[in-house]
C-alpha cells in the first residue's frame, strides 16, 4: 500500500533519493539536483541561476496527465489516479573533441545508462506503479555540455 500523499511533487523527492542510492559509488560524485537547487532567472531580477554542476541528474517535474482508463477512476471523483512525468536530466561536460562532442556524449551515455537501470520497474514508496520510461526530447549538446533528457512516467494515486 502506498504511502499517505503529502505533497503532488512527492515522487520528484522519491526519484531524487532513488538515483542519489543508486548512483553513490561513481566518481566523481553525481550532483542528483532539482530545480529548487538550480535556482532560476526571475522576471526582471537579477539572475540568481546557479552554475550547472557536472555531472549531474536533474529531477525535473513536467507535469501529468489523468488516466484515459475508467476502471482506474472512481466514479464519485474520491480517487484519481495521475501518470506524472519526470525529465531526469543527464549532464555532463567534456571539452575534449570540442567541435564534434564525442567525448561528452560518451560520458553522457555512460552516465544516462546508470540512470536508467536505476530507476527503470522500480516502485517509489509513493507511486501507485512502477516506473517506466516514455519518448522525450533528444540530447543538446553545446560548448562542451551534453544534456541528455529521459523521460519518465509514474503514476499518483490521489484520494480525497
Amino acid at each position: 500500500m502506498p504511502a499517505p500523499i503529502t505533497s503532488l511533487l512527492v515522487l520528484q523527492d522519491e526519484l531524487e533519493a532513488l538515483i542519489k542510492t543508486r548512483l553513490a559509488d561513481i566518481r566523481p560524485a553525481v550532483h542528483v539536483l532539482t530545480p529548487a537547487d538550480l535556482g532560476s532567472e526571475g522576471e526582471g531580477e537579477k539572475s540568481n541561476a546557479k552554475t550547472q554542476p557536472v555531472p549531474a541528474v536533474n529531477v525535473v517535474y513536467l507535469g501529468h496527465k489523468f488516466s484515459s482508463s475508467e476502471q482506474r477512476q472512481r466514479s464519485d471523483g474520491r480517487a484519481t489516479l495521475l501518470a506524472q512525468l519526470f525529465a531526469l536530466e543527464v549532464v555532463t561536460r567534456n571539452v575534449r573533441n570540442l567541435r564534434s562532442g564525442s567525448s561528452a556524449r560518451t560520458d553522457g551515455g555512460e552516465l544516462a545508462l546508470r540512470v536508467f537501470q536505476a530507476v527503470v520497474g522500480e516502485r517509489l514508496p509513493s507511486a501507485a506503479s512502477p516506473v517506466k520510461f516514455v519518448p522525450g526530447p533528444g540530447p543538446v549538446f553545446r560548448n562542451g555540455m551534453q544534456y541528455l533528457p529521459l523521460i519518465c512516467q509514474v503514476d499518483l494515486n490521489i484520494l480525497k
